[in-house]
Formats: structure tokens, sequence, C-alpha cells
């Protein structure tokens, strides 16, 4: 069985990758944040691929289900929306 560990370049990627669909749609961090359910410091800290505890300098690394309200809000599916940050 293959194991990836999460790491900062794969946050990164992510974060990326929804800024620039964000940006394609003409989405402020507020909006995505409402459509998606969550709040706007999470779509902030996820984009810079920043974890959201104070204490700690690792990367960001969302939930499940912040990442289906994200990847509703794009009209795809979380797989395909992984893919395609390449994580």
């Amino acid at each position: 069985m293959l194991m990836v560990m999460w790491d900062e370049a794969m946050a990164k990627r992510l974060g990326d990758r929804i800024r620039a669909h964000r940006t394609e749609r003409g989405l402020s961090q507020e909006s995505l944040a409402y459509r998606a359910g969550i709040t706007k410091n999470q779509v902030q800290l996820i984009e810079a691929g920043r974890s959201a505890a104070r204490e700690s300098t690792g990367p960001s690394n969302p939930k499940l289900g912040t990442l289906v309200g994200i990847a509703q809000v794009f009209e795809m599916s979380v797989a395909e929306f992984l893919a395609e940050a390449q994580v």
C-alpha cells in the first residue's frame, strides 16, 4: 500500500488551485467561503497553504467536509479537484 505524506508543497498546490478557480469565477474569498459553508479565514489559510493552529508552522490540512464544500462551489468532485491540484 502506497502512503503519501501531506507536505507543504501539496498544501501550496491545493491553495494555488483554489485561488485560481476562485478568481476565474470572480469570487472573493468571502463569497467562496459563504457558498462552501466555511469561514473566510479558512479560505485565506488554505489558499496560503498554512495551518490554522497558531502554534503550528505546518502546512494547511483541510478536512474532507471543507474540500467537499469548496469542490461543490467549483462544480467538481473532490477527486477531480485533488487530481487537478496534483495531490
